[in-house]
């Protein structure tokens, strides 16, 4: 994908964003005003990132005029969200590669490849066999944006098989590329190639080593996330090295070059290609797209600087261009692109629960999916049958944020929360007549406070992040004076190894209970903390 020379703010997904601090959202405020910093390309028109909130290990494909994009989406689902755009700034939610989990697969749904070949739609993925391995995939369609038919799990090394890439060698035989994941068992980490079968369904042959990590280089013990291309008669290899993610990450995008796709091959002297600069980091894991021009792009992931690692690892596109001895180029060799001095701008989300569907931006715990339904302004979320309670959530679009919901009396409890996923989470919940701030972990639910609460009328629940480790609760009958609910919360130990925080809705109760919901809003604002009225304790 390709970089600008005019500054652009961030363009939003145009299902589920809003622009500038809404007069809609005043009902959340005594909030500092809105200033997530814009990143805008320095050599292109497009604005990073292209995709915000936690969108890692991207693909891209072009099927005909159309771009789609689709990452990886771990232990959430629907798996793998879908986004098309016609013109590489303006993306739109399309719904998601897998509506319900693929049954062979317990969860770790990562890094899908897209893969576009003689007009069939192809997905390589990954996934976790239950009780084995992670394996590589594959699911077919005829269209990008489904419905998909999965083939399963076609490459289950012990050590774990992912990152899969799709590549033709000169003579047009196809072959899967993907990493044996050494590195989970303090191994070298070896990027494998083997022949596919004809219908691309299957390995056959015998598979052959392209790259091992160096670890006296800048790869340290990784290298993953290959991706093949070609560039007048030779192949070049993208791939990534090191620590990809949490707070220690140094990870970075390398590229190597040969003149036959079984090698050798010869590594970029000047690897990593991709560095971190001011605005980004622990940039890598890309594909390549090009455009009815010819023009080149590669998306990926990174970091942003300004909401760290509890938001996580969003989708940046630049642009490809070519050394005169032949190397690839990334923004100039600049990092990922970015503008930091942008004007701030205000990124929200809005869901008024209109129609009769949910939102596809929503997300929900891969192994419990949440009963629901939609009419006439109001979520319903019923509480689970194997009691467990049931969530639904966002990617927050800025580390920094309040997020408020409405929620009306009823028998289940419902409320908002910060999740880190399905066993780890903390929120503010409405049971009855009163308040709980509660936390949920592996030994089970704990309450941090409680507090009265109105038994007749909507309740306007709130929770405030600045962007750290911590986040405040509070409630309004009115949505004008908000009283605490308890002192800060830690949001440590929330934090997936690979992801960042979601915010979103949750229901505990009997089984069939349910808990409704008016009005989701968060709006992305200036990492300072929120001040509100103190409320006495019960």
């Amino acid at each position: 994908m390709s970089r600008s020379t005019q500054h652009a703010r961030v363009r939003p997904i145009t299902q589920t964003l809003a622009r500038g601090c809404l007069i809609l959202l005043a009902v959340a405020l005594l909030v500092a005003p809105c200033a997530r910093p814009a990143a805008a390309q320095v050599d292109g028109d497009i604005s990073n990132p292209i995709v915000p909130g936690d969108h890692p290990d991207p693909t891209i494909i072009r099927f005909g005029a159309t771009y789609w994009t689709a990452s990886t989406s771990g232990d959430w689902a629907p798996v793998f969200a879908l986004y098309r755009s016609s013109d590489l700034h303006h993306w739109t939610a399309e719904g998601s590669i897998f509506l319900h989990a693929p049954a062979w697969a317990e969860g770790s749904f990562w890094a899908p490849e897209m893969v576009v070949d003689k007009g069939r739609i192809l997905v390589y993925y990954v996934g976790r066999k239950r009780g084995g391995p992670l394996c590589v995939a594959v699911a077919t369609a005829a269209q990008p944006e489904g419905p998909y038919t999965d083939h399963g799990p076609i490459v289950c090394q012990k050590d774990g098989s992912i990152d899969p890439a799709f590549v033709r060698n000169k003579h047009g035989e196809p072959f899967l590329i993907w990493k044996e994941d050494g590195n989970s068992q303090r191994m070298p980490t070896t990027i494998w190639a083997q022949p596919l079968t004809s219908n691309l369904l299957n390995v056959t042959g015998e598979k052959v080593p392209l790259l091992i990590n160096d670890p006296a280089s800048w790869e340290g013990g990784v290298v993953e996330a290959p991706y093949i291309m070609q560039h007048q008669g030779r192949f070049y290899l993208f791939y990534a090295g090191n620590a990809c993610c949490g707070v220690n990450c140094n990870y970075a995008e390398g590229v190597a070059r040969a003149d036959h796709l079984l090698g050798p091959w010869t590594r970029d002297p000047a690897n990593p290609i991709i560095r971190p600069n001011d605005a980004w980091r622990c940039p890598g894991h890309g594909t390549a797209v090009e455009t009815p021009a010819g023009k080149d792009f590669f998306i990926y992931h990174a970091y942003p600087v300004a909401g760290n690692v509890y938001l996580g690892r969003e989708s940046v596109l630049d642009s490809i261009a070519w050394s005169g001895d032949g190397w690839p180029v990334i923004n100039g060799g600049r990092g990922p692109g970015a503008d930091q001095h942008q004007s701030a701008e205000s990124i929200a989300i809005t869901d008024a629960f209109e129609g009769s569907s949910l939102n596809p931006e929503w997300r929900w715990p891969v192994n419990n999916t949440p009963e629901f339904h939609v009419s006439g302004g109001i979520l319903t979320l019923d509480a689970s049958a194997n009691s467990q309670r049931a969530f639904v959530a966002r990617s927050p679009l800025s580390a920094a944020y309040t997020a408020v919901v409405g929620v009306l009396p009823g028998a289940a409890s419902g409320g908002i929360a910060i999740i880190g996923d399905a066993r780890s989470a903390v929120g503010l919940s409405r049971r009855e007549d009163h308040l709980e701030v509660w936390r949920i972990d592996k030994s089970g639910r704990h309450i941090a406070w409680s507090g009265e609460a109105s038994a007749d009328k909507v309740l306007w629940l709130r929770v405030i992040t600045s962007g750290g480790e911590e986040a405040a609760f509070s409630f309004s009958a009115d949505r004008k004076a908000w009283s605490a609910a308890g002192g800060s919360v830690s949001l440590a130990g929330l934090l997936p190894w690979d992801q960042g925080l979601r915010v979103g809705l949750v229901v505990d109760g009997a089984d069939g209970a349910g808990a409704r919901f008016v009005h989701f809003s968060v709006l992305g604002h200036s990492p300072q903390p929120a001040t509100v009225t103190a409320s006495a304790k019960r």
